[in-house]
């Protein structure tokens, strides 16, 4: 009896384990390089911002198992290194968006609310939209020589070849309140 309680005992932990790997997909990270190693960057004095745009299904399908530029999105990889011995910068996630050429004057002009996809709204369940969310860029202080690095999601036509986007990245210098605004096309 007891060697048929084992039995059993083994049989229901197999499946309970072979369930919970079998129910949740494992997506490997994105390689993190350190910012001035990309070759869409802005070095400004005490900062490097970069971007790496995930262009090539093949590595949207690696990384998110999913083809995002099917689904009307393009995910860009961000890196912002503060490489100040004694600054300290916020980036707020909120803040960062899309712009566009204001007519005349060749400057970059905020686009509304910022165009950049809002995965929180999105209401799928599925297990590509929780790596995604996992991935994705947070708002944080970066102490001096400190970095972060996660992905926007930027909205894309669906058939069309995208265009240049510009994107800008707001980081606000938490000692003096000034806001150094780095532009980034690509």
């Amino acid at each position: 009896m007891l060697c048929k309680s084992v039995r059993i005992f083994g049989l229901l932990a197999a499946l309970v384990v072979a369930g919970q790997t079998y129910g949740s997909h494992r997506f490997p990270e994105y390689p993190a390089r350190g910012a001035a190693e990309y070759s869409i960057k802005v070095v400004k004095p005490g900062l490097i911002v970069a971007v790496e745009p995930l262009d090539d299904s093949d590595q949207q399908k690696l990384y998110f198992n999913a083809k995002l530029d099917a689904k009307g999105m393009l995910a860009v990889f961000l890196v912002i290194e503060n490489t100040s011995g004694t600054d300290t910068y916020l980036f707020d996630k909120s803040a960062a968006g899309l712009a566009e050429p204001s007519a005349g004057s060749g400057s970059l002009q905020p686009v509304g609310s910022g165009g950049l996809v809002e995965l929180s709204m999105i209401k799928d369940a599925s297990n590509e939209r929780e790596n995604m969310l996992k991935k994705e860029v947070r708002s944080q202080t970066l102490a001096p020589h400190s970095s972060l690095h996660g992905f926007l999601y930027v909205p894309v036509p669906h058939a069309a070849q995208r265009g240049k986007i510009h994107l800008q990245i707001p980081l606000t210098n938490s000692q003096s309140g000034e806001i150094e605004m780095v532009n980034l096309t690509f």
